[in-house]
């Protein structure tokens, strides 16, 4: 089954359209350019984060596991960017990237994928006559936010199993079995697709 990052609830962020989360996503991205003070930067990342509580109802929890996904990452970007460009600049980075982080999981964590799709297709249904397929280019893109998460958990998981039994947790002892599992992961996504009724893309004019 395709359950993606939802968490079912009854909070006003689940209730919310998902089209307004989407909507508030993008503005929130073009925001972030505008701010350049680390202190207002913090300070919205301190909302974000406590938004997790306050309007869905996740707790705090949620939180960690989003940033721990991408926490090497992070850390690849505070050292390139301190090197490059000072200290500040680098906290201003991390901080931005933190609140996208937060704020585009917290919207997987509140909405449906069917829901994302249906919003994303009305979206695209002006470019139609260019030759875009609203139904499969929605599909696919919710489908996307919802599987390079799940990507990275599982990546995650792999190291911790590594380091749990002894060995090694380097990049380069994970990708085997990442791969093995990322693979078995893409197969159910397919068969599930496939039971839906998705195959019909495949020879769709």
């Amino acid at each position: 089954m395709i359950t993606g990052l939802y968490i079912p609830g009854d909070s006003l962020l689940h209730r919310c359209p998902a089209g307004v989360k989407l909507i508030a996503l993008v503005l929130i991205g073009i925001g972030l350019i505008a701010i350049d003070n680390l202190f207002l930067l913090c300070a919205l990342a301190v909302v974000v984060a406590a938004s997790y509580s306050a309007f869905a109802g996740l707790g705090v929890a949620p939180v960690w596991q989003a940033t721990r996904a991408v926490l090497v990452w992070l850390g690849l970007i505070v050292l390139a960017q301190a090197l490059l460009a000072g200290v500040e600049a680098a906290a201003e980075t991390v901080v931005r990237l933190l609140i996208l982080i937060w704020s585009a999981a917290l919207v997987s964590y509140t909405s449906r994928l069917s829901d994302m799709a249906a919003v994303l297709e009305r979206g695209l249904a002006a470019f139609k006559p260019l030759g875009v397929q609203p139904e499969k280019t929605a599909f696919m893109i919710a489908l996307t936010l919802r599987l390079v998460p799940a990507i990275f958990a599982i990546a995650r998981d792999v190291r911790d199993a590594q380091r749990a039994r002894g060995v090694d947790a380097s990049v380069v002892t994970a990708i085997v079995p990442a791969l093995t599992r990322i693979m078995a992961h893409a197969d159910a996504v397919s068969d599930a697709l496939t039971a839906r009724g998705y195959e019909r893309w495949d020879t769709a004019p």
